[in-house]
């Protein structure tokens, strides 16, 4: 009897393909609107290569490889990074006051939560039994 195996890998690598196209390209529109300045810049720039990477991860992840998994999470954590870095700018350009404080930590909360459940994500078809990946 051969084990049936886990769609978990085919599903997850389509969704983080379709995300990175969509991202990709709604990144791109914002600099064409507006480029920013300083550490917005980086975010921004930034904000076009990590879907791009976690598109990659998901082309793997497709054809069952783990590299693909590692490569989604490695982007989630630079997005992460960058997202308290500019959360702690957002934080200083607003001033040291109670609003720049408020500003600041939602900014970081909802970096750690959207990223962790994005991390979670992608990390399923390493958590799924019968995923074969290699």
């Amino acid at each position: 009897v051969v084990a049936q195996q886990s769609p978990a890998p085919t599903w997850m690598g389509v969704i983080m393909i379709l995300y990175g196209l969509i991202m990709t390209i709604l990144a791109v529109f914002e600099i064409a609107d507006a480029m920013g300045e300083g550490i917005y810049m980086i975010s921004q720039v930034l904000n076009i290569l990590v879907p791009i990477a976690i598109g990659v991860g998901g082309f793997f992840t497709f054809q069952r490889k783990k590299m693909g998994v590692w490569i989604g999470l490695g982007a989630i954590g630079v997005s992460t990074v960058m997202g308290i870095i500019v959360s702690m700018s957002v934080r200083d350009d607003l001033g040291s006051g109670v609003i720049g404080d408020m500003a600041g930590g939602l900014g970081v909360i909802i970096t750690l939560a959207c990223n962790a459940f994005c991390a979670l994500m992608i990390a399923i078809p390493l958590m799924a039994t019968g995923s074969n990946l290699e």
